[in-house]
């Protein structure tokens, strides 16, 4: 293909295409045929940061043991509204999808369902999961704590992670409403898009590793908050209502200093 040659791939092949990576590196195929589901999803919404481009970095994880194909997953503790999950390295899509199975189930019978998921990894577009929840009538809304990667509002250093947060409400007449945004002013995966595509990120979305502006998608090392002091805010808040009661805190060893930070390497 020419360099602005344009190819489009009929989202069913696409699917099948991306379920056999994943059977190929040993995911189970229900597993295989749902983390497909969610990846290309994203693709069909516009959202390619994250579609099909992250399926290298994917198959990498598994290699070097961060992401595991065949997670032990366990319900850990369970209340009529309630559960917490641990994933065991799962890849996010498989876990959360069954999670919320789960909590819409709760919500039938007790009003409202609420899980927490421990050890999970990388959930792809999180706009997805509480659109589950809309279109079954219900209101959703998820979010997850990563590693830090985002500054913290007037600081040049990685102590944050750039939690993306999604809500989604049902309607009568039209299609439910989405919010779908991370607590940085872009989502480290579209740094990844930039590199691919060989193109510069916007000025504000990034510092390099000395903490100094930059346009360079290969020198991007750290997020810049959206907001300024509120993205700030919401990282820190939606940390402390995840990974701290989960009791897997992620920030909390970069700020101890028992950890250097991740970063968008």
């Amino acid at each position: 293909m020419a360099p602005n040659e344009v190819k489009v791939v009929p989202a069913k092949e696409l699917r099948e295409f991306t379920r056999d990576v994943l059977a190929k590196a040993g995911m189970p195929p229900k597993d295989a045929a749902t983390e497909a589901e969610v990846i290309v999803w994203a693709n069909l919404r516009g959202v390619d940061s994250h579609g099909v481009q992250l399926l290298p970095w994917y198959v990498e994880a598994v290699d070097i043991g961060h992401m595991k194909v065949k997670p032990n997953i366990q319900i850990v503790k369970e209340t009529p509204a309630a559960l917490f999950i641990e994933a065991d390295h799962a890849f996010g899509a498989v876990v959360t999808v069954f999670a919320m199975k789960k909590v819409m189930e709760k919500a039938r019978q007790t009003g409202i369902g609420w899980a927490f998921i421990r050890r999970t990894n990388h959930q792809g577009a999180m706009g997805y999961y509480p659109l589950m929840a809309a279109e079954n009538d219900m209101a959703g809304i998820t979010w997850v704590c990563g590693n830090t990667s985002m500054t913290p509002f007037g600081s040049k250093f990685p102590g944050l992670a750039n939690n993306p947060i999604a809500i989604s409400v049902p309607s009568k007449r039209h299609r439910p409403l989405v919010l779908d945004m991370a607590t940085s002013i872009a989502a480290g995966a579209k740094l990844l898009l930039a590199k691919d595509k060989g193109i510069s990120i916007p000025e504000g979305w990034a510092l390099d590793e000395d903490g100094n502006p930059t346009t360079d998608p290969w020198k991007a090392r750290i997020l810049l908050p959206i907001g300024g002091p509120k993205g700030s805010g919401l990282s820190i808040m939606l940390e402390c209502l995840g990974s701290v009661i989960v009791d897997f805190p992620k920030v909390e060893p970069v700020v101890r200093g028992e950890q250097p930070p991740f970063g968008m390497g």
